[in-house]
């Protein structure tokens, strides 16, 4: 009989290039049915549906060929260790409060605890430390512009420096856990960390302090490089500038056959582009233009230029019909001896039945409030399965002092 894993394995060996597929995006189901990967891979819980047609990859699955492959953008954060060093810590001072109680499985149970956090701990500063060597060994290969690469730069540089503090404070809290573990006989969690993690961090700091150095190192040369592109595009400015420029001068005696150097030329005048900064040329400007003669001016004739004061006649703004109907019902309101519905009201006038009755009570309610007149909301019933309603269908408006009084 076969083993389970090892037909996963195999299904996912012989269907490699469907998987690759999946990897990069979601597979179209262009005849699924006749296709045996897809459905193989399906069987293997290794393809997970993605709309309507189309099959994507399990993110587990996909998670560990990312991982695997090392498929890291160009700002990828590094692993985070500074939780699992305050869950060694609590930890620690879990076992030394159940070791009063003499409940050995409890501080076994934690202790194991202990363990694998440690092993996460080394695995992912490992992992960080081979990601910051590749990145160290690409250089350009995952960005695609000098200024990417000094933002990649700048952004790794406060990874590292986040990680050599956890680093420094996993030293601290290590030593006090192996230490107290010694004195309080606990002697194979004290070996486990010596062995796993005390024995590395040394290597582990050096490694980072070195990583540091290039980072900084690199920054620095981009500076350079980049101040080295900004004269070399001053400088092509500046001859694109200069028309008479003839070029660098070369002996192309040996190039350029003697008949052609003894053939004689029209002689070729040298362009002169004179700047006002010059002080001879400022002079010499100052007298050519002092010599220069004045400027005829002749006297322009100003026509007086007549307005006629056009008054616009008053504009008459014609209310709406909700205005029209909002004065009537506040007309209503301040005669009424009682209490009145505003959409029982809207029924009896013209004007307030062109208007929409959900918006007829949002406006009348504002309208009334404005006027200082009380309205008083009539809340809907609560929907099913909530406590509380959300929406009203009335509102009563309550008549005023004076109506009340004459009542």
């Amino acid at each position: 009989m076969s083993s389970p894993i090892k037909d996963v394995l195999k299904t996912l060996h012989h269907n490699a290039e469907v998987v690759e597929q999946a990897l990069h995006g979601v597979i179209n189901s262009e005849g699924t049915s006749s296709n045996p990967s897809i459905t193989a891979l399906r069987q293997a819980s290794a393809l997970r549906p993605a709309g309507e047609d189309g099959y994507r990859l399990h993110p587990r699955l996909r998670e560990y060929l990312h991982d695997h492959l090392q498929l890291f953008p160009a700002f990828q954060s590094l692993a985070e260790i500074g939780s699992r060093i305050s869950q060694v810590n609590n930890l620690w001072m879990e076992v030394d409060d159940i070791r009063r109680s003499a409940d050995t499985e409890t501080v076994n149970t934690i202790v194991d605890t202990i363990q694998t956090t440690v092993f996460d701990i080394a695995d992912s500063v490992d992992r960080n430390m081979l990601f910051l060597q590749t990145l160290m060994s690409t250089r350009y290969g995952n960005v695609r512009s000098l200024e990417a690469k000094k933002s990649q730069n700048r952004f790794y540089q406060q990874q590292t420096n986040t990680l050599a503090d956890d680093l420094t404070r996993l030293s601290k809290v290590c030593d006090k856990v192996e230490r107290e573990a010694s004195t309080r006989g606990l002697e194979d969690l004290a070996r486990f960390i010596r062995r796993n993690l005390l024995s590395r961090i040394l290597v582990w700091q050096q490694s980072m302090s070195e990583m540091q150095t290039h980072l900084s190192k690199e920054i620095y040369r981009m500076r350079e490089v980049e101040r080295n592109h900004k004269l070399l595009a001053r400088m092509d400015m500046l001859l694109r500038q200069q028309p008479g420029w003839r070029g660098f001068e070369a002996d192309l005696r040996g190039e350029i056959p003697d008949f052609l150097m003894a053939a004689s030329l029209p002689a070729i005048a040298a362009h002169v582009e004179p700047l006002d900064t010059d002080t001879q040329i400022f002079d010499e400007m100052q007298k050519q233009a002092a010599a220069l003669p004045a400027k005829q001016v002749e006297p322009e004739l100003q026509e007086v230029k007549r307005y006629t004061r056009v008054i616009d006649p008053p504009y008459e703004q014609k209310l709406s019909d909700a205005a029209i109907a909002l004065e009537r019902l506040v007309q209503a309101v301040q005669t009424s001896p009682s209490e009145m519905s505003l959409m029982e009201w809207r029924l009896t006038d013209d004007k307030a039945q062109s208007v929409e009755p959900h918006v007829w009570l949002v406006f009348a309610v504002m309208g009334l409030r404005g006027l200082k007149l009380p309205v008083s909301l009539v809340n809907n019933g609560a929907r099913a399965g909530e406590r509380f309603a959300h929406s009203f269908g009335d509102a009563i408006a309550h008549p005023a002092p004076a109506a009340r009084a004459q009542a």
